[in-house]
């Protein structure tokens, strides 16, 4: 049954409507799934973590540091590998989006 915009609810009856949703039609309690990162994420977040230059102490804790900041901005990081962020980071290197200083 639908309502149509000259119908009228009793009040009572909206009560009792609303304490039985409350009741019997629970929101349900999971957590939203949260989103896999991109390549264009992931990109992002070496650009913002190694600020353009990629030295030897960035390059040994790279890996840790992207699946951080990505988590920090909630994303779901388990599905990104250390060869993911390689690859990506290698090719950031050759398009000369990032540079690599020893």
């Amino acid at each position: 049954m639908t309502l149509r915009e000259n119908d009228h609810i009793n009040e009572e009856m909206l009560k009792e409507i609303e304490e039985y949703e409350r009741k019997y039609l629970r929101p349900s309690h999971r957590k939203p799934k949260r989103a896999f990162p991109s390549n264009e994420d992931i990109v992002e977040a070496i650009r913002n973590i190694t600020g353009g230059i990629l030295t030897r102490w960035n390059a040994e804790q790279l890996f840790e540091a992207v699946k951080k900041y990505l988590e920090d901005r909630g994303f779901d990081t388990s599905r990104v590998t250390e060869g993911r962020v390689w690859r990506l980071a290698t090719n950031m290197v050759k398009k000369g989006m990032l540079k690599v200083i020893d």
